[in-house]
């Protein structure tokens, strides 16, 4: 590939990672479709510009993640302070990610290879939208924070990011509507949304899925400039969206969140 088509396809990875549009399918769509690129060599690009956003993330939550750690060093056997926060969260998010990620997978590779989640994604936008005129009309109560999150916050969260594995379906997009649905506020939504992409992007995506290739057959200059490309635009782009949630009414935000993903669900270009 040349310098143009590999900045391209970090931009994409760094823009759609952090929005309700499945990365992995426009990533693989700009390179076969529009670059008609070799597609032995999917996988290996989506290694490198997932293991870019998630550094990405990784270096942007640095103090969060150093704060959780440090937390749980200073109380290894508070089993009760750790669940009732961000760990327990994160912990139980991922449980439920694989409990139903995983038989999904399986489905999907050796019954059913056609198996496609755009009705479900469709599904789901109307019932943001359904939320977001709730909203609008104050009857769903207040809103919460991050610092009200627990346990039991992961499982909804997790099992609907557990849809993720299907094609078209975001990460984001299932992890923030099930933090929505949970009355957390915008900025509380997608913040833990994109606290909890490393692990589960880690586990799901580079070790369960893209692991077994690796980069094989991917040139290293290639890799570096999908990596570096992905890492500056995945930091600036998550910096950016958490800026606007801050600012955007969570009523009109869930309403536009809903029409896009049945718009991307019913078009089957998620």
């Amino acid at each position: 590939m040349d310098l143009f088509q590999l900045i391209i396809l970090g931009i994409v990875q760094g823009i759609t990672e952090w929005i309700p549009i499945s990365s992995k399918t426009q990533v693989t769509f700009v390179y076969l479709k529009v670059f008609q690129g070799n597609p032995s060599l999917v996988i290996p690009i989506l290694l490198a510009v997932h293991l870019g956003t998630v550094v990405a993330a990784t270096f942007y939550f640095r103090n969060e993640i150093a704060g959780i750690l440090s937390d749980i060093a200073a109380h290894p056997r508070d089993f009760n302070r750790q669940a009732n926060g961000k760990v327990g969260f994160l912990f139980t998010a991922l449980l439920f990610t694989g409990i139903i990620g995983i038989p999904l997978l399986l489905a999907e590779k050796w019954f059913f290879p056609m198996l496609n989640g755009g009705l479900l994604y469709a599904v789901m936008g109307g019932g943001l939208i359904v939320t977001g005129f709730l909203l609008l009309s104050h009857k769903t109560g207040n809103t919460r924070e991050i610092k009200d999150v627990s346990w039991k916050d992961g499982i909804l969260t997790g099992a609907l990011q557990g849809f993720s594995i299907l094609p078209g379906i975001s990460r984001s997009g299932t992890s923030t509507t099930g933090l929505i649905w949970q009355r957390f506020d915008s900025e509380s939504s997608f913040y833990l949304s994109f606290l909890l992409s490393i692990p589960t992007v880690i586990l799901a995506e580079i070790i369960l899925n893209y692991g077994s290739v690796g980069l094989k057959g991917l040139p290293a200059y290639d890799c570096i400039v999908l990596f570096l490309v992905s890492l500056v635009v995945g930091y600036l782009t998550l910096d950016g969206l958490l800026r606007v949630v801050k600012r955007v009414n969570i009523a009109y935000l869930v309403l536009f969140l809903g029409v896009l993903i049945i718009a991307v669900g019913l078009s089957g270009f998620g």
